[in-house]
């Protein structure tokens, strides 16, 4: 039996009843693979003797005592039990908050173990919070004279209820559980069986045990996760037929339009691309990139060359407003070159969106952009050659697949505008090949970000005034569309109220996403032809909105917004030729991970340099898309902090697919038993991907 296939409920386990196994499953243990696979935090040492008197200097006591009298203090309800017990190298007293009862538990002459944090107070040796039990309790019940295990646990859940049924579920199971890996593969990573991996993360006799069986397990979650990736890539991608090369001259065409030079990073991405069009494996490609680093335009020329060898392209975007932007921006630069048009949302009304699926079909539109209504079922092309998905980090893998099976095998490019380290990457998009676009256009300056406490955004407010005054404009994001009796936040629409009372002279607009589709994009229209001189929003406009002429950015409660989030938002000014600002106004409470993300901020203006400090903050969860927390159920992997662990499995993985894509050679038999039976990662990387 392999680890994962122990689905028996922890509630079977005796001495577990409902409410226990509702604590649980609060914590994600829902059967005895998850709860031996639920890893301690620490380890407290109860082998190595620490008596009183060495305890106060920050060790834990650890030792045999004796109980030599009984105290009290405090008055009625507040009376508490005080017990001084006695070792060796002297007293000390144990206060006992809410346990009178340890009358009866602790009585003069009982002799116990005790383990606790003593500090010296009021002129003794003292504790509040310790774990005892009878100096006979047999070893085989006993917490102490090991190291004990100390669990996540929620309020409900002691550890003592934890570490009997992870000991039940051992002693029961662990004879029938099965090693994962063959012998082959986990020689070099992986020196000890499954057996002594479970045995040394929940019952060490050393730390050197805890170490081994860590690294081993983390070893095995990074080259499961790794073959899972490899194997969706290659389940994506399969050999395509014969098709028709372009020469270039669409992209060429545009690009002599253009009234400046690609950057080198765009050069060497579209050089990546056209490479990929050109092989024998439909494309699989993500480009990443900063905001407005250029990665629109380079999707755009790759769209060139589909439509050049006779095929069509399709261009998908998360929101509307994002996808008409788009449409406009194409219009603009393809539709002189030749290239038919057509925007496809699900605004479009009927009759229109009639017609353009009777012009789409018959190939009479090269690039269709829109929203997910392109994967919709009416949608069909003459002939799709590619699949373009911006910010694909708001899309599953399931959507993307959806889109690509509109055509035969068609290329598929995603972008994102969310820079991801390195080794996230490895694992989020671990099936396509990677480009980066770092360089920016020439002429751009970095945006000036400042921090300011909530209580003195007067001078926030004047510097914007200064801004528009001398004919630019600005942003002011909130975190809420309107007033919350639950929050105490400011909110856009009363802001918007405000501000205009604020700045009488000045033109407001206000956007946020309640709004229907016509009016966010008429107010967008307003503010991207300057009738609108501040723009009050949410963050409806994190993604997407290009108005060069915008130098000021605004962002009230920026502590509510993670550090992606504000980032894009940043990416909203600096798009011109104008110095621009970014104000990171905070809560005057603000705990020191909030300091620490707003200092990152204002300290980094490079994307990638900020993901990277956002994965030391907050760990490996969903950092690309709609949760941005732990979508990846990595139990003791940890792509930040091991990288190169990570790298070796992922060699490896493609090394085993690459000689033996189907697992059919006997000495993978096992990996092939593994994955038919347990799925590892399967549900994440289709919902998360």
């Amino acid at each position: 039996m392999f680890l994962r296939e122990l689905r028996t409920q922890p509630g079977e386990l005796k001495g577990i009843g409902p409410r226990t196994a509702e604590a649980f499953a609060s914590l994600g243990i829902e059967s005895l693979g998850d709860l031996l696979l639920h890893a301690p935090r620490y380890y407290e040492d109860r082998k190595t003797e620490v008596p009183l008197s060495k305890g106060v200097g920050g060790s834990p006591v650890n030792t045999i005592a004796t109980v030599i009298a009984h105290d009290w203090f405090g008055f009625g309800r507040r009376r508490t039990l005080k017990v001084w017990i006695e070792d060796s190298s002297g007293r000390a007293a144990l206060n006992c908050f809410g346990r009178n009862f340890l009358q009866q538990k602790l009585p003069v002459g009982a002799q116990i173990r005790i383990y606790g944090q003593f500090s010296y107070r009021f002129g003794e040796i003292q504790a509040s919070s310790f774990e005892f039990e009878a100096s006979e309790t047999p070893s085989g019940t006993s917490s102490f004279g090991s190291l004990v295990p100390i669990y996540p646990a929620g309020a409900s859940l002691r550890q003592g209820a934890i570490r009997k049924a992870i000991h039940e579920g051992l002693a029961k199971y662990i004879d029938q559980i099965e090693d994962e890996l063959p012998p082959i593969y986990a020689r070099e990573e992986i020196p000890v069986s499954k057996k002594k991996q479970l045995q040394g993360l929940h019952c060490p006799e050393t730390l050197d045990e805890v170490r081994l069986a860590r690294r081993a397990l983390a070893w095995e979650e990074f080259f499961y996760l790794q073959l899972s990736i490899a194997r969706r890539g290659l389940a994506l991608r399969s050999t395509r037929k014969e098709r028709t090369t372009a020469r270039g001259t669409l992209a060429r065409r545009v690009l002599e339009s253009l009234p400046f030079e690609l950057t080198r990073d765009q050069k060497t991405v579209l050089r990546e691309i056209r490479e990929d069009l050109r092989g024998s494996r439909p494309m699989a490609r993500l480009i990443q990139g900063d905001v407005g680093s250029g990665k629109t335009l380079t999707a755009f020329l790759a769209a060139c060359e589909s439509i050049e060898a006779g095929e069509q392209a399709a261009f998908m975007a998360p929101t509307e407003l994002l996808a008409r932007q788009h449409a406009e921006n194409a219009a603009r630069l393809l539709e002189p070159a030749g290239v038919r048009l057509a925007l496809l949302t699900g605004s479009v009304q009927s009759r229109a969106r009639e017609e353009i699926l009777s012009r789409l079909e018959s190939g009479e539109i090269d690039l269709l952009i829109g929203t997910h209504a392109l994967f919709s079922e009416g949608v069909r092309f003459r002939c799709l050659g590619l699949a373009i998905i911006d910010e694909q980090q708001r899309f599953g893998v399931l959507q993307r697949v959806a889109l690509s099976q509109k055509g035969e095998e068609p290329d598929t490019l995603v972008m994102t505008a969310t820079p991801i380290p390195r080794t996230l990457a490895m694992t989020v998009f671990g099936d396509l090949d990677v480009s980066v676009i770092r360089s920016m256009p020439p002429g751009r300056k970095p945006v000036i970000t400042h921090l300011a406490r909530m209580g003195r955004e007067e001078k926030v407010y004047e510097w914007l005034k200064k801004e528009v005054r001398t004919g630019r404009q600005a942003y002011c994001v909130y975190p809420l569309i309107a007033e919350s009796s639950k929050m105490d936040l400011k909110d856009a629409e009363g802001m918007y109220e405000a501000l205009k009372q604020r700045f009488p002279d000045f033109r407001l607009g206000l956007i946020h996403s309640r709004l229907d589709e016509e009016e966010k994009v008429s107010v967008m229209r307003s503010f991207s032809s300057g009738e609108i001189d501040i723009l009050v929003s949410t963050s409806v406009v994190e993604v997407g909105v290009d108005v060069p002429n915008a130098t000021c950015m605004v962002v009230e409660h920026a502590e509510r917004f993670g550090l992606a989030a504000l980032h894009q938002l940043r990416g909203r000014v600096g798009r011109g030729e104008f110095q621009s600002y970014m104000f990171l106004v905070y809560a005057p409470d603000l705990s020191e991970e909030g300091k620490r993300r707003l200092r990152v901020m204002m300290e980094n203006s490079d994307g990638f340099a900020v993901a990277e400090e956002d994965l030391k903050i907050r760990g490996p969860g969903n950092m690309t898309g709609t949760e941005q927390a732990g979508f990846l159920r990595l139990r003791f992997a940890d792509p930040a902090a091991d990288g190169e662990t990570m790298l070796r499995a992922r060699n490896l993985a493609r090394k085993i697919l690459q000689d033996d894509p189907g697992l059919l050679k006997p000495e993978n038999s096992l990996l092939r038993q593994v994955i038919n039976r347990t799925r590892p990662f399967e549900e994440e990387l289709i919902n998360g991907g």
